[in-house]
């Protein structure tokens, strides 16, 4: 019953979710972020889940991402119809659980009152945060909540070892290795990205829960793991050679363009700490377009930059520091490791835990950072791949909390008056030196605070930009079905993008410059308008396929066989 009792703390919990997901509609329903194909094809996923009856394992067009916000999306079509908004719930879903998951992970690990500042930071925050957050890509909220929940099972499943359990908490472990099983399953079916958080995970399991490999707690893992990767598995099993999921992701990593020598080693450490790590971690400052996949985007000018290359590097700084200060406990607890000792003092061993923990937490965001650095992403798109490093957002907690605990001190010097007796043997200078570390600290958090909150109110000033955008699609969509341009070709930013906001009464093949077939990611979509000889092209007027299909309507008659118009910013040729 404790569990359901409500106290403060629960209550600062639900507010702040609360607030937090309203916020969020309100953008969505107000128009932002304006939208592309990449979501439109998760749009397109969902209709056809839900109306059609596809059960699509992984994203069109792509070997090794899963489908997790297009059921989530399918299901809320059903519920309130399909649009924008209500495929965008599915991922608001998602990070609403991983806030959850991060509290009472946060609550194990350090405070309930540092778990509710978090909460707070999560609340608000950045453009780019926002888009991860509500855009229905695929990938990021799986790889927030999925990273969270395995570490926060893992953690409790370390906390809570014994040996004289009952039977009622012997299977409540049972279940919680095979909801860890579950969550990395699926976190690897949704995205690949969040392994480095699972492997580290599971070594804090075998540190300290060992000693039950030969209880059912194995099987129950390994189940577990099997129900969440098997539509991976299922896929695998009938995939075309060198499009499994792993060679994909091998490619992805290595780069198809990129040779890796020293060099290139050096840039993509450089471009993850200056460019990469602040667009991750949600710096405030210069937002970039977090949606522009097509080109990179980085800081617009030396001052930005200067400012992405301090965060970058104050954001390692502390993660070292975290790191050196968790070591350091662990150091001075070196005594009490024994298996006997502990046994004796359990809250030794909650300590003790508690620090590894913490440690294989921070661990985990240094693998995941020297995986990214050392791969192709830093070296093409910097800013645009830096949603790779999404799951920094797991981490960033423990790397605040060394400034937490400091500014934590104020309290305590105010009620000592900032003095200290002898037998404490505190000089004035190391008084001194703890109270400036305090307020230093105290202020570092909030400036952070506040930079987040200035960053969400600056959102603002991109709805006129996004709401034109969402005017002029709807007119697009509108005209093009008015002069009967159903059939079309055009640029993948523009596709699947229209097909959706048309509930598929628009179906368009992507052509490149040669006008030859490339990213279409919808299966058929490109046959049907192959097949239809008075098929449209549908062109933004700076795309490199203009000139081609210029070409073909001179060869074809020009006038006399096309009708050119220049509709919503288009540049359109429809057959005659």
């Amino acid at each position: 019953m404790n569990y359901l009792k409500i106290n403060r703390y629960r209550l600062s919990v639900c507010a702040i979710l609360t607030f937090t997901v309203l916020l969020r509609i309100l953008l969505i329903s107000l128009g932002w972020p304006p939208t592309n194909s990449d979501e439109g094809t998760m749009g397109i996923m969902a209709l056809h889940i839900a109306y059609k009856g596809e059960l699509p394992i992984l994203y069109y067009g792509q070997f090794y991402m899963g489908t997790i916000e297009a059921y989530l999306g399918a299901a809320f079509f059903h519920l309130f119809g399909a649009s924008l908004l209500t495929l965008r719930l599915g991922p608001l879903l998602l990070f609403a659980l991983f806030l959850v998951s991060t509290y009472l992970l946060l609550s194990l690990l350090y405070t309930q009152k540092f778990a509710l500042v978090v909460l707070l930071f999560f609340s608000v925050g950045s453009n780019t945060m926002f888009v991860w957050e509500i855009y229905a890509k695929g990938g990021s909220t799986q790889t927030l909540l999925f990273g969270s929940l395995a570490f926060l099972l893992a953690t409790w499943l370390a906390l809570s070892r014994g040996r004289d359990l009952s039977a009622g908490k012997r299977w409540l472990r049972y279940a919680c290795y095979f909801g860890w099983g579950v969550a990395v399953g699926l976190g690897l079916w949704s995205d690949m990205i969040v392994a480095p958080f699972f492997l580290i995970s599971a070594l804090l399991l075998l540190l300290f829960c060992w000693p039950e490999v030969r209880s059912w707690a194995p099987v129950c893992l390994i189940l577990g793991l099997v129900v969440g990767l098997f539509p991976l598995i299922a896929y695998n099993m009938h995939a075309p050679p060198e499009l499994d999921s792993i060679s994909v992701m091998k490619d992805m990593f290595r780069g198809k363009q990129v040779v890796h020598t020293i060099h290139t080693l050096v840039h993509g450490i450089k471009y993850t700490v200056q460019i990469a790590i602040p667009t991750a971690t949600g710096i405030p400052f210069c937002p970039v377009q977090a949606l522009r996949y097509k080109d990179n985007v980085n800081p617009p000018n030396a001052q930005c930059f200067a400012l992405y290359t301090g965060w970058g590097v104050g954001y390692m700084l502390l993660w070292a520091l975290a790191i050196l200060l968790t070591v350091k406990a662990l150091w001075m607890l070196r005594s009490h490791y024994r298996l006997h000792r502990l046994a004796q003092t359990s809250e030794k061993f909650e300590v003790i835990t508690v620090h590894f923990a913490r440690f294989f937490l921070l661990a985990s965001a240094g693998l995941a950072i020297s995986l990214y650095a050392i791969s192709s992403a830093p070296l093409t798109l910097p800013a645009s791949h830096a949603r790779y490093l999404i799951g920094l957002l797991i981490i960033s907690p423990a790397v605040l909390w060394p400034l937490w605990r400091a500014a934590s001190r104020i309290q305590f010097l105010r009620l000592r008056g900032w003095r200290f007796s002898a037998q404490e043997r505190i000089s004035t200078t190391s008084s001194l030196w703890l109270a400036w570390q305090a307020w230093l600290s105290a202020g570092i958090i909030l400036c952070l605070g506040i930079a987040f909150l200035a960053g969400t109110i600056g959102i603002s000033g991109e709805l006129p930009a996004s709401q034109a955008f969402d005017r002029q699609q709807d007119a697009l969509v509108h005209d093009l079905i008015r002069i009967g341009a159903t059939h079309i070709y055009t640029d993948y930013w523009t596709c699947n993008n229209l097909a959706f906001a048309s509930n598929e009464q628009i179906v368009c093949g992507v052509i490149d410059s040669h006008l030859y077939p490339t990213h279409n990611r919808v299966p058929h979509y490109y046959n049907i308008v192959h097949a239809d000889p008075h098929a449209a092209y549908v062109l933004p007027p700076d795309y490199n396929a203009l000139p081609a299909v210029e070409k073909k309507v001179a060869a074809a008659g020009g006038d006399a066989a096309y009708r050119r118009l220049f509709l919503d910013g288009y540049v359109i040729y429809v057959p005659k």
